[in-house]
């Protein structure tokens, strides 16, 4: 059987373990913010919208004696590939209808936001690989 008795061995052994186990217990997921901009611009006046988020890019009427304020943000990402640069254009847009009162109804968005969450199956297959490189460290440094 291979022995090992190097203590930084088990040291970076141990170190590499715990590394995997805390990075694998959370992923990244993207969440509509449209129950955000609801919960703050429901009930709210156009003068008020106005003020917090300036003139919008243009209006279109709602169909129901309202109007719908019209928000666009552009943006470009570019990587480069074979000395050329590719170019990618996203729009990024939020709808927010006002009925004849200037009375913000309802906000529809296309916009998200970077989440953290506890991912279960990740941190179960961690923990059993931990306890796999554990039982290797143990075995491999056993005199």
């Amino acid at each position: 059987m291979l022995t090992i008795k190097s203590k930084t061995f088990k040291s970076i052994c141990l170190l590499l373990s715990c590394s995997i186990i805390l990075a694998s217990c959370y992923s990244t997921k993207y969440v509509s913010l449209q129950d955000d901009y609801n919960a703050k611009l429901n009930g709210k006046s156009y003068a008020d919208i106005i003020v917090l988020l300036g003139p919008p890019d243009r209006t279109t009427p709602d169909g129901k004696n309202g109007e719908i304020l019209i928000y666009e943000v552009k943006s470009q990402q570019g990587y480069s590939a074979s000395n050329s640069i590719d170019l990618t254009e996203s729009k990024k847009q939020t709808c927010i209808f006002v009925d004849e009162n200037k009375i913000c109804y309802n906000v529809t968005t296309d916009d998200k936001k970077e989440e953290m969450y506890y991912d279960k199956p990740k941190t179960i297959a961690s923990l059993l690989l931990f306890g796999v490189l554990g039982l290797v460290i143990i075995l491999t440094t056993a005199d």
